[in-house]
């Protein structure tokens, strides 16, 4: 698979249905930024990760500690709740780490094939498309919030299309009683 580098530096992204995940690194002046991983291609971003996120909390309509406690009242009480960014184009993020520490890695739950042990304390996620992310975390620890991540994500479509559905036979009633 081939992937092109964009080393255009942009101060804003949106996040899409082709963000796979947003990495820090440090810049050459020192300052946190993100790489953001799509599909078919790796875009630098002058912005923490974290401050990503919650911006595009924002764009889709809702803020980050809103989406946040939305999590946790859905799944219960746990440490680095997945975030859905928004439900219909599928922007389910978790991170792998404190959110707090500029080091945190943040992954889409959708795009994930699988995650490999590489080493000690050393993973390989393995995305869809193909590629791969190497981190240093365990592969229990990553399942573990990639597990959470996508039951959350379970939930939430699961009641949007139980709502579709009664939404569907009311208008069904509605067409026979005229």
């Amino acid at each position: 698979m081939n992937f092109t580098l964009t080393h255009q530096k942009v101060k804003d992204y949106e996040i899409n249905e082709d963000t796979m995940a947003i990495v820090p690194f440090i810049n050459e002046r020192g300052a946190v930024c993100s790489e953001v991983y799509e599909r078919e291609a790796v875009i630098l971003v002058e912005k923490k990760p974290l401050r990503l996120i919650k911006d595009n909390c924002l764009y889709y309509g809702g803020s980050y500690d809103g989406k946040k406690e939305a999590a946790r009242i859905n799944m219960g009480k746990m440490c680095f709740a997945p975030i859905m960014i928004d439900s219909k184009l599928d922007l389910y993020f978790f991170p792998i780490q404190s959110p707090r520490n500029d080091t945190c890695i943040w992954l889409a739950q959708p795009h994930i094939r699988r995650i490999d042990r590489t080493g000690h304390k050393r993973s390989s996620v393995i995305f869809f498309n193909g590629m791969d992310l190497s981190i240093a975390n365990t592969r229990a620890s990553l399942l573990g919030k990639l597990h959470r991540a996508a039951q959350y994500r379970s939930v939430l479509i699961n009641r949007t299309n139980e709502r579709e559905r009664r939404r569907e036979q009311v208008r069904n009633r509605d067409l026979v009683l005229t």
